[in-house]
């Protein structure tokens, strides 16, 4: 690595620590406030990325009015902002100080089937609400708990994000390649969470998604059918100032693994996916780009060309 980059490296890290300690110095009602207005800020300053957001909103929700798609740009840059200071807050307080912030819903299931020998399953969720929260928390609840997550591209962030996402016992799976270790866990009884995501170096499906051609991830699909185990999806929304996580039915594989039940799978997860960013679109991740390969996904849809593995 070079100096250069060690320095840039370092300065992040140090940045970082800066404003988590900042954060955690505040209750948690103040620490929202100063992560809302952050989030804000940051609309402003990287205003190309809050231009392309604001493109992006426009083509999924062509009936409404640019007031109203800024109104909903600057909701999910706002939401940034909250959800990295309750996440910050959330691994620097207790479990029990935590729950005062979360409620659980319909997750029996879940936990009695963490509690049981053989197999565990995936808890499928996505760029909603607080994301990070929610699988903190759920690693307080379950008995054994793994996610998968992209590495920071900064090895030092990275690090020191992980090691605070893994402060509960939960293992962190890397997103490159992670169908081996995904496997071995879910050998272990372990539940499996995976954020719905698209622009995926692992297991590319190419569908529409809101409209437009994307390369969308397949491992819920991949492993649930593979493995012959359930998938969770999960629904966060916000409620009298808590997090409400709920689980709603869970989807049970009754196809063997093919190209086409891979498929089907993954479009009755998007589709559901699709649902909830109607329902409450100020509260999904805009920022990140979504169809930075619309091209090539179109290409892709045409000529039927899928690839799974």
């Amino acid at each position: 690595m070079k100096f250069t980059k060690k320095i840039k490296f370092a300065a992040e890290l140090a940045g970082l620590k800066f404003l988590v300690l900042t954060i955690k110095m505040l209750p948690w009602f103040l620490a929202v406030k100063f992560g809302e207005i952050f989030g804000f800020l940051l609309s402003k300053i990287i205003y190309k990325r809050f231009a392309r957001t604001q493109n992006d909103i426009q083509k999924a929700f062509p009936k409404k009015s640019s007031a109203q798609v800024h109104k909903i740009a600057t909701e999910s840059f706002v939401n940034i902002g909250r959800m990295s200071a309750e996440f910050v807050k959330a691994v620097s307080i207790s479990k029990t100080q935590l729950l005062q912030y979360i409620e659980f819903h319909n997750f029996e299931e879940i936990m009695e089937r963490n509690n049981e020998d053989g197999l565990g399953a995936i808890v499928h969720m996505g760029h909603f609400v607080n994301w990070e929260v929610i699988g903190f928390a759920a690693g307080y609840m379950l008995k054994k708990m793994a996610f998968v997550a992209r590495p920071q591209s900064n090895p030092y962030v990275d690090a020191e994000i992980t090691k605070m996402r893994t402060l509960n016992g939960s293992v962190k799976i890397n997103a490159y390649n992670p169908f081996f270790a995904c496997f071995k866990y879910l050998k272990k009884g372990y539940m499996i969470g995976i954020l719905s995501d698209q622009s995926v170096p692992a297991s590319p499906l190419y569908m529409n998604f809101l409209g437009r051609p994307a390369e969308v991830g397949a491992m819920s699909a991949v492993l649930a059918l593979k493995m012959q185990v359930p998938i969770f999806p999960i629904f966060p929304y916000r409620k009298n100032g808590k997090i409400i996580i709920e689980a709603q039915t869970p989807i049970i594989p009754h196809e063997h693994y093919s190209h086409k039940s891979v498929y089907d799978l993954t479009r009755q997860l998007n589709n559901k996916y699709e649902e909830w960013i109607f329902r409450e679109p100020g509260s999904w991740l805009w920022a990140h780009n979504r169809w930075k390969r619309e091209k090539v996904s179109l290409k892709k849809i045409q000529a039927q060309e899928f690839h799974y593995e």
